[in-house]
């Protein structure tokens, strides 16, 4: 008996212990693996209850401890590969893509992949007439009546062309990354808006790569405080101490006026073929801003009009988003305002509603195709 005492007190007994706290330790390890794999969605920033844009809004990190190729929503379904951070416009709106994203919406990993060798004819013709090309020797100088490129006159100007449409690609990407929308959107919109060539024609009152106008900047100062009470002071040397949209119109002109000469307008009369490349490379973290701001709107709108962002597929919010940015938001409502709220918003279905003076389908399909 006491023999059978000592094996129990020496070796079952510890055996027991070791046995349950080995057990202990690989449920403990077991329970730390599968808690890292579900990230909850990022804080959204309604438009009804902030009234700026918030550019420290934070984006959805991968720790040490979470699955390394997924990102998942609280209901856990597969969200976006962390390759393509969700984009600052997805926490405004609360809707994420759930698909692969097609190419418009997406930033490539690196410069290379923003590259493009497109025969833009306009921008063959502002180079020709800026002199970056000599086509004297093509019929009427390798220039259409319209101002644009012949076809000798793209021959001429191709390589140039081919350069330039791509000058700004880096600048594109540091934005995009920085401002949290997709690279190839902002790369599309000034291809859309100005073939990469910034105006500087006092015809048209449309200004930098993005082609905005004067109205055009007010989603900005409405939705940025930060640049908003930046021009202020530059312009009035105090901050304002009212919401812009409570300006009166003047000084409402006034800061637009201002912020358009100081960071968006290329025109330099004393500058190498008359455009400001430093302020033209610097105007677009601006642009890209321009286009999170107009995301806000668009928010404000389909709220205003009983649509709910998450009922909308995530392209077609962005469609809306290009579409306030190229038309504005007076279409943009006018498209809401005569849908039936009842049935499921499409964009098909919308640009049947639309004012067609506002050309809207024309536009964006060019960008998103």
């Amino acid at each position: 008996m006491k023999d059978q005492a000592r094996i129990i007190k020496y070796f079952l007994l510890p055996a027991t212990v070791l046995v349950l706290c080995v057990g202990v330790f690989l449920a403990f390890k077991i329970h730390l693996g599968t808690r890292g794999r579900i990230l909850s969605g990022p804080t959204i920033f309604s438009t009804q209850t902030s009234p700026t844009l918030m550019n420290s809004i934070p984006s959805p990190t991968i720790t040490s401890e979470m699955d390394p190729t997924l990102i998942m929503d609280v209901q856990g379904t597969t969200q976006i590969s962390p390759t393509q951070p969700p984009s600052i416009c997805s926490q405004v709106w609360g809707l994420y893509p759930t698909t692969n994203l097609p190419e418009w919406l997406t930033t490539p990993s690196s410069v290379e992949g923003l590259y493009t060798e497109v025969k833009y004819v306009y921008l063959a013709g502002e180079l020709i007439k800026h002199g970056f090309v000599n086509a004297d020797d093509c019929p009427s100088g390798g220039l259409t009546l319209d101002g644009a490129s012949n076809i000798c006159g793209m021959e001429k100007a191709y390589t140039e062309v081919v350069y330039w449409q791509n000058l700004f690609n880096q600048e594109i990407l540091t934005a995009a990354q920085e401002d949290q929308i997709p690279a190839q959107l902002i790369k599309r919109l000034f291809a859309q808006e100005t073939q990469f060539w910034p105006n500087t024609d006092f015809k048209r009152p449309a200004y930098g790569l993005g082609n905005v106008t004067s109205p055009g900047i007010d989603p900005l100062f409405k939705w940025n405080e930060g640049i908003y009470q930046d021009t202020c002071r530059d312009l009035f040397s105090q901050p304002c101490s009212e919401p812009y949209s409570h300006l009166g119109l003047a000084d409402q002109q006034n800061l637009r006026g201002y912020f358009i000469s100081q960071h968006i307008d290329a025109y330099c009369p004393t500058c190498s073929n008359g455009i400001d490349l430093e302020k033209t490379n610097n105007s677009i973290d601006y642009f890209a801003k321009l286009v999170v701001a107009n995301c806000q709107q668009v928010d404000l709108l389909l709220n205003n009009y009983k649509f709910s962002p998450r009922a909308l597929t995530y392209e077609d919010v962005w469609r809306l988003t290009l579409a306030n940015y190229t038309v504005g938001s007076g279409c943009i409502a006018n498209g809401l305002e005569n849908m039936d709220q009842s049935k499921d918003f499409s964009w098909e279905s919308f640009t049947t509603q639309i004012d067609p003076n506002c050309n809207v389908n024309q536009i964006i399909n060019t960008i998103t195709r």
